[in-house]
Formats: structure tokens, sequence, C-alpha cells
């Protein structure tokens, strides 16, 4: 029986963490005072993103497929709790001279999801 090959996950991570940089590196250009709040935001999307793409490829095959589906939804679970314990740790712990520029900074590393067709290839 041929096993399926494993999505290349460390690759695309890589690529994603890569990009991420780059957006915090711009968005640092742009609000010269938060380097904290924008390093800050795009872990608190990569981690997550992170956590779920480990969990959802643990199992594959057919043979697998109620485990998959489980293990996706658990996935999903866990990847929204990890957003909002991160997020109030951020918000709790730290003192935030602009939340903007975390949220900002957030939201483009999540809106990265939409290129990993391209970023496969």
């Amino acid at each position: 029986m041929a096993k399926l090959p494993r999505p290349p996950l460390a690759k695309l991570f890589l690529k994603q963490l890569f990009i991420a940089v780059l957006l915090c590196s711009l968005a640092v250009i742009n609000w010269p005072n938060s380097l904290l709040e924008v390093v800050l935001g795009g872990l608190i999307a990569f981690i997550p993103q992170l956590a779920f793409g480990y969990l959802t490829f643990r199992y594959q095959g057919a043979r697998q497929q109620t485990n998959l589906v489980k293990m996706l939804f658990v996935a999903e679970g866990v990847k929204f709790g990890l957003t909002v314990v991160l997020f109030m740790l951020v918000f709790i712990g730290v003192q935030l001279s602009n939340p903007i520029s975390l949220l900002s900074t957030y939201a483009a590393v999540v809106l990265l999801n939409w290129l990993n067709p391209w970023l496969m290839k």
C-alpha cells in the first residue's frame, strides 16, 4: 500500500514566516515607535496557524478519515482558543502605544492564508 506524501508544511510555514517578517518590517516603517506591537500582532496570527497546521495533518489516508475530521475540528478549536488567549495576554500584559498597528499586522498575517496556493508551488 502506497503512502501519500505529506504536504510540505515546513516549507510553507517558513515562506509564510518570511512574508510575515516582511510585512512587520513594512509596518514598522509606517509606525516607527510600535515595533513591539507589530511583532506581537504577527506572532498572534502565526502561532495559532502553526498549531492548526500541525494538528490537522497528523493523520492521513482513507483509513484515518474519521480521525482526520475529528482533528480538523480540534485544530480549529485550538487555533481559535490560542488566538483568544494570546490576544488576552497581550492586552492585559503589554502597555500598547498603538493598538491599530497590532491589529493591522495581525490582519495582514491572517490574510496570508489566502496566498497558500501560490506559496505551495
